[in-house]
């Protein structure tokens, strides 16, 4: 794409009449590594090691991670504006982006307050570079790893693979323990003995300070106990750009930012094949490991050339090399559809009944994590005829739903993380807490934020009467037509 072309973008998207839309907007750089963040008032150029140069105000100078922290501090200062807001790790977690030729050729970083209700949007929202979005929790306990409590920092989601990687004493591949490795091992959470397995829950869409405040409060038992009897990290768990779902579940499951393991967004386009992909759809979960680069390893085949080991994914599309996954079904055609597949929200227990009835989303997502759940003791139990899994990720879906419908800090979102805490509780019962064997790690895919519901404009409108041409994937990843 031509200069002239970005330059056409940016000047509507920065424009006055989008200020309360647009927070800043990623470009590639003049050469190939670098990247530039603009804003109104200031742009730079950097890489994934650090700036390179600025011009007026930096837009990504803030990069604390532990802003906006504890849960009281975060609600006092809800919606910052962007000369307030901070964006931990930025220049690595945005300058990634465009190692992929199939990166965008502008990447739009929405405002907090915003609500993208012209394109379907929520009251809870992710997908921004910022440290409320992007930080979920991060929770290790159990066999192999030290009871530190709380730690007072942050981790990143690249880090999740290389730590799981060694609590499975994994043989290194090359000179780092993955085949491709962003992130680097969490050491102050290992112990020195190594558990004999190791299971992790992804709770997806999780606002890190609002569940770190339950558990205290003593509304989530089971996400206390494994806090209590183990470490986690204060700041959360920072996710790679963009704070999107399955990429940020693969970049938990392999150690690499989406510009280097493939599956970029929920949403995005590949000029070279003129396709679109769409990688978080219920139509298309089960073909998203597909997108997965050669070049990089799941956890699962970690396990496979360390020595092998049975391995399970429950409800996870990232489950390349899994001995056991949910998508296999669908895959081999014995599921029609996902929907056809659950139960109806009458018949789902430690469920919320008001919400499950109520809205749609929660009921869908309540009956799937029902089904993991299930899943879950049955593989443990080996009542597949299976071992006991060496590794096994689990993906609990409710609290994004919870949370996408009313906010972080609404009812629905709490009660659908106390919902989540029954059925972790039921599952951990039922493992009878690793029986002093295996280490349990507890993460987010993302981090939530609640929007403004006057806060409203799409961005496309005004490219649009501007003459600007280009293709939207996933609102905000703009492909420009010379």
């Amino acid at each position: 794409m031509s200069d002239a072309g970005v330059d056409a973008a940016l000047e509507v998207l920065l424009g006055d009449d989008l200020s309360h839309v647009v927070d800043l907007c990623l470009t590639r750089g003049d050469e190939p590594g670098h990247a530039q963040a603009h804003a109104a008032d200031g742009s730079c150029a950097f890489t994934r090691d650090g700036l390179l140069w600025a011009k007026g105000r930096n837009p990504l100078e803030r990069q604390d991670a532990g802003a906006f922290s504890p849960l009281d501090d975060e609600l006092a200062n809800m919606r910052p504006p962007a000369d307030r807001h901070s964006y931990p790790f930025a220049y690595d977690n945005a300058a990634q982006l465009f190692d992929d030729p199939r990166a965008p050729d502008v990447a739009v970083v929405h405002t907090p307050a915003h609500n993208w209700e012209e394109r379907g949007g929520h009251r809870g929202e992710h997908g921004s570079l910022n440290v409320v979005q992007s930080r979920a929790p991060l929770i290790v306990s159990g066999a192999g790893v030290q009871k530190r409590g709380r730690v007072n920092g942050a981790a990143r989601m690249v880090d999740v693979a290389p730590t799981i990687a060694t609590l499975l004493d994994a043989e290194p591949a090359g000179e780092s323990l993955l085949k491709w490795q962003d992130g680097n091992v969490l050491d102050d959470v290992i112990a020195v003995a190594r558990p004999k397995r190791v299971v992790a829950f992804l709770c997806d869409g999780t606002n890190a300070n609002v569940l770190y405040a339950m558990a205290a409060a003593g509304e989530l038992p089971a996400f206390a106990r494994l806090m209590d009897e183990g470490t986690w990290y204060g700041h959360g768990l920072i996710a790679s750009f963009p704070s999107a779902t399955l990429a940020n579940h693969t970049a938990a499951l392999t150690g690499a930012h989406p510009g280097h393991h493939g599956v970029l967004h929920n949403a995005y386009y590949d000029r070279a094949t003129a396709r679109q992909i769409i990688t978080n759809a219920p139509e298309t979960w089960h073909l998203a490991r597909e997108e997965l680069s050669p070049d990089v390893e799941t956890l699962h085949e970690v396990v496979a050339r360390s020595g092998g080991g049975f391995t399970a994914s429950v409800n996870e599309p990232t489950d390349r090399g899994s001995g056991y996954t949910t998508f296999d079904f669908f895959r081999r055609g014995e599921v029609g559809n996902l929907q056809s597949a659950l139960p109806s929200p009458d018949s789902i227990p430690g469920a919320t009944k008001e919400f499950a009835d109520r809205k749609r989303e929660y009921g869908w997502a309540s009956g799937a994590d029902h089904l993991a759940v299930q899943q879950v003791t049955q593989i443990w139990s080996g009542a597949n005829g299976n071992p006991k899994p060496r590794f096994l990720w689990v993906n609990l879906i409710l609290p994004d739903a919870g949370n996408h419908a009313g906010g972080p800090y609404s009812d629905i979102g709490h009660a659908a993380l106390r919902d989540t805490d029954v059925r972790l509780g039921t599952i951990l019962d039922a493992m009878d807490w690793g029986a002093g064997e295996t280490a349990f790690v507890v993460l987010a895919d993302h981090g939530m934020e609640e929007s403004d519901p006057d806060c409203k404009g799409d961005f496309d409108e005004a490219l649009t009467k501007a003459g600007v041409t280009f293709r939207d994937e996933a609102y905000g990843f703009l492909y420009l037509d010379d």
